[in-house]
């Protein structure tokens, strides 16, 4: 085998590779033979058709998966003879089959990034602010009356009862938009919460006041995924059309009923029942709970600020096949979130094309942090365990509601979106050790929302300079 590497623009590499004509003529000699086992040609006895009549019926180059295999097997032994690490998937030049001869060395080339070098700057011992949360007795409470809901009991209201928060209503109404009816704008015995923020953004606050039987207007802006019917996902929708100006809409609202919700009283015998020791121990957990959810919370959001740091701080040039790999999964992200929510794609107003070109930035900025990541784990000597990619599984199996099985199945079947998984687990192990040798300076709630309000006016005002 002979080979040649060339250094094109930044972490860009293209491998000339040549498999010897020996290997060529063996493998293609093979190859025919077990054709001859398989097919049936009048005037020849099974497997005794001479080899010049196949390559008429089966020429060379239609043998795709021999010359793929054969190429992949060399760019293998290249990649190990010169102790290149491919930064992603390669790009093989396949258009050479068409001219390969039996007899005949066989060229290809192939196209791959190499892992960047990274020169390390600190990341053991960096300094954030970390909120010091406290569970005051209004968030358990709160969070009470949420697990006590299910049990309650409706009682209607007097006739004359005006509209509070936290009332339950029945009403009946109808959508228009410039005098024409809304589409999917109107309903009958509609039930809502007020103060539970179901319905659209405004809407629930012009209820309050009004009572049984009375008719009224309520005006709000309707969402921009309202036309297309779009239920929220995590990002912006690239190719969705922008809010148009006089997306005013007038609902006309008749209250049927008011009634409010009588909940259980909170006391030993109840919380025996739903398996709890005592109310004493049921509120303990209670704020338990909240304290672990407010400090896991707080945990993410740091390591997003350890993220940025890392990216910001590191001079990294992305390998344009990861770039590209993680603009793919970003898209396929949103596609799967968009067909969750029930609707077609295509009535989404997703445009791809778009939304490459939008992402594209922020592709480059998460595979600049998962390149420095993975260096990190490297140097620090961690590894993805079975176990860590079992517990993976579960947690997939549970977010798209499948079976581990099927889980499984899907990533064994595409190397990329494997590799991908591997990798997220590594960066966050590493994560995790960078987050370990934090030091933290600890603030009280009101002190941090003081500290992120003026960080704010710090960038709107960067922002303006510009």
């Amino acid at each position: 085998m002979e080979f040649k590497v060339e250094e094109l623009e930044g972490v860009r590499r293209k491998l000339d590779i040549e498999i010897p004509g020996n290997v060529v003529a063996q493998r293609v000699s093979r190859a025919y033979k077990e054709i001859n086992k398989q097919v049936k040609m009048p005037g020849f006895r099974p497997g005794k058709i001479p080899q010049h009549i196949l390559e008429k019926q089966v020429p060379l180059e239609s043998m795709s998966q021999l010359w793929q295999d054969l190429m992949q097997e060399y760019y293998d032994k290249a990649l190990m003879e010169t102790g290149i690490t491919p930064a992603g998937p390669p790009e093989i030049d396949h258009s050479a089959i068409n001219e390969i001869k039996k007899d005949k060395p066989f060229s290809f080339s192939v196209m791959l990034d190499v892992k960047p070098e990274v020169k390390f700057k600190k990341y053991k011992g960096l300094k954030f602010n970390k909120t010091l949360f406290e569970v005051t007795e209004q968030d358990v409470e709160a969070s009470i009356r949420k697990h006590l809901e299910p049990f309650g009991t409706f009682e209607i209201y007097r006739e004359g009862h005006e509209v509070q928060l936290n009332d339950y209503l029945v009403m009946d109404f109808e959508g228009y938009l410039n005098g024409e009816p809304l589409e999917n704008g109107d309903a009958k015995d509609y039930p809502v919460c007020v103060g539970e923020r179901k319905m659209i953004a405004g809407f629930e606050d012009q209820l309050i006041g009004k009572k049984v039987g009375e008719e009224f207007e309520v005006k709000v802006t309707l969402p921009l995924d309202w036309n297309k019917k779009v239920r929220r996902v995590s990002m912006p929708i690239p190719g969705a059309p922008e809010q148009e100006a006089d997306d005013l809409a007038t609902f006309h609202v008749r209250i049927k009923e008011i009634k409010k919700k009588n909940l259980p009283e909170l006391t030993d015998d109840f919380v025996q029942q739903q398996g709890e020791e005592s109310v004493e121990a049921f509120r303990r957990k209670i704020k338990s709970g909240i304290q672990a959810f407010k400090e896991n919370t707080e945990e993410l959001r740091i390591k997003q600020d350890i993220f940025n740091y890392l990216v910001k701080e590191h001079d990294v040039d992305p390998p344009e096949s990861l770039v590209k790999q993680e603009l793919k999964f970003m898209i396929d992200g949103m596609k799967f979130q968009i067909q969750q929510s029930g609707m077609k794609l295509e009535d989404s107003g997703f445009n791809q094309e778009q939304a490459e070109k939008e992402w594209r930035e922020r592709a480059e900025f998460n595979t600049k942090g998962y390149v420095i990541l993975e260096e990190i784990a490297k140097a620090e000597n961690i590894h993805v365990a079975q176990s860590d990619m079992e517990a993976e599984y579960k947690r997939l199996a549970e977010e798209t509601k499948k079976s581990v099985e099927a889980v499984k199945k899907s990533l064994f079947s595409n190397q990329d979106y494997m590799t991908q998984t591997s990798n997220r687990i590594l960066g966050q192990k590493a994560l995790n050790l960078i987050f370990s040798h934090c030091e933290f300076e600890y603030l009280s709630e009101a002190e941090m929302k003081k500290a992120f309000d003026k960080e704010k006016k710090e960038q709107e005002a960067a922002q303006r300079k510009k």
